[in-house]
């Protein structure tokens, strides 16, 4: 009987002892927020008016992010953009968009020394792979060959790399053209997958986006792990580069992302006094893995 008692006290206490509590973590936030004229025609501030306390996270379709309460972007080419405000609270989260007017082209965008000028020039500019050993390489940090990276002989047995261009042309649309010149580096994946080159043709379905077209680019100015801005190329099949290689790692069996987004990691105008460029871009694939390319401007 006492068992029994006990059994039935303990249960009594556990049952008592359960109460349901309630928490109220507060309303999901009702966003907006404000915009306000730069320090010149092609800089606008937003300013978050979203009521309460909030985290504000930003991003433009120019492909601008930002985090806090007041921020500013800029704007290179006239027209409308759309600006989305992500407003963070501990009820939830909510997003508002808006749209923005700039009247006016930016008038020193193609300066060499500006990220987009150096990349595409005023009209356009044609980039390759630098003839050159180290012109790709892969390693635990930025512009790092420790792992692997092509040798000087390397640029006459993967001649169909060396060849390829990249054009980028200064406009609006942000037009980016692939050219590999009809042929490419198999590099065990591509095609048949050979240690040389092989003819478009033997690409497969799945790989077909990695030949020559036509794509899309976008510069954002002061970012990147050297603070000189990121380089983002779009299209299913867009690339700079090795093909297989993108920002959540490497993929053999064809494109897996619209995107591909390149830290700048060096401009340097008219390389050593020879007449060209040089433009260096890395891209961090995740697990402490970089590849670094290096291009040289064609014209």
């Amino acid at each position: 009987m006492t068992r029994i008692i006990t059994g039935l006290l303990i249960a009594t206490i556990a049952m008592y002892g359960c109460k349901e509590e309630r928490y109220n973590l507060g309303n999901i936030p009702t966003p907006d927020f404000e915009v306000q004229a730069g320090n010149d025609a092609n800089t606008l501030v937003f300013v978050n008016k979203t009521p309460g306390s909030s985290i504000a996270y930003w991003e433009t379709s120019t492909g601008q992010k930002f985090k806090g309460d007041n921020v500013s972007a800029r704007f290179t080419f006239e027209g409308q953009y759309d600006v989305t405000l992500t407003a963070v609270t501990a009820g939830g989260t909510a997003t508002v968009t808006k749209q923005v007017s700039i009247a006016q082209s930016d008038p020193t965008a193609c300066n060499a020394d500006r990220p987009l000028g150096f990349i595409a020039g005023c009209t356009e500019k044609v980039w390759m792979l630098n003839p050159e050993a180290g012109a790709y390489k892969v390693g635990p940090s930025p512009d790092n060959g420790e792992w692997w990276q092509n040798t000087g002989d390397d640029v006459t047995s993967r001649a169909c790399e060396f060849n390829d261009e990249y054009t980028f042309v200064f406009n609006a649309e942000g037009t980016f053209n692939y050219d590999n010149k009809g042929d490419f580096y198999a590099d065990g994946y591509l095609g048949a997958g050979s240690s040389g080159c092989e003819p478009n043709s033997n690409l497969p379905a799945a790989q077909q986006p990695w030949a020559s077209g036509n794509f899309a680019f976008n510069v954002v100015e002061n970012g990147g792990v050297r603070g000189f801005g990121q380089l983002t190329v779009t299209g299913v099949g867009a690339h700079i580069g090795l093909q297989k290689v993108h920002n959540t790692g490497e993929t053999t069996s064809g494109p897996t992302a619209n995107s591909i987004t390149y830290d700048i990691l060096e401009m340097t105008q008219n390389a050593g006094g020879k007449g060209y460029d040089i433009l260096k871009v890395g891209v961090d694939i995740g697990g402490g893995t970089w590849w670094t390319f290096t291009l040289r401007s064609a014209n």
